[in-house]
């Protein structure tokens, strides 16, 4: 008998542990669509963002060119979905800068840089992207950045 309610016990858990896990999935799936853009709209805005944030960071007019380093968002929890990219800012032909950034989608209408990692940053401290980066983008990052590393 008492074997039994073990049994009862763990499977009601299991079951339960499941029902949350799907739940949780569910929900990180409706938050990833309720904040990236639409197809149409992606592109533009993230190059206008990217060009308000950097055309502010260096106080100069700016253009922005960017490669996303992994194809989709990465949702975790109900944190707003995350980009990543490398960015490449030039004004008129000098380069001003270059370097990774952590993007979080907004609302459908908007992206927010929460980090930026400069090349020159990478290439002096490549230790520096590990903690805003996931792991597996960091080989990649230290490439783009000409890190020896």
């Amino acid at each position: 008998m008492m074997r039994l309610a073990f049994t009862i016990a763990l499977t009601s858990l299991a079951a339960a542990s499941a029902f949350g896990q799907a739940s949780m999935e569910g929900v990180g799936r409706s938050h990833v669509e309720a904040n990236i853009p639409a197809p149409d709209d992606f592109n533009r805005l993230l190059h206008r963002d990217l060009t308000a944030f950097f055309g502010g960071r260096t106080g100069q007019s700016v253009q922005v060119e960017y490669r996303l380093l992994r194809d989709g968002p990465t949702q975790s929890g109900v944190a707003y979905p995350k980009y990543y990219a490398w960015v490449r800012i030039t004004a008129g032909s000098a380069v001003v800068e270059e370097g990774a950034v952590r993007l979080a989608a907004i609302e459908r209408k908007r992206f927010e840089v929460t980090d930026y990692v400069s090349a020159v940053t990478v290439r002096s401290d490549p230790k520096s992207v590990e903690s805003v980066f996931p792991r597996a983008l960091v080989p990649a990052i230290l490439k783009s950045a000409g890190s020896r590393t």
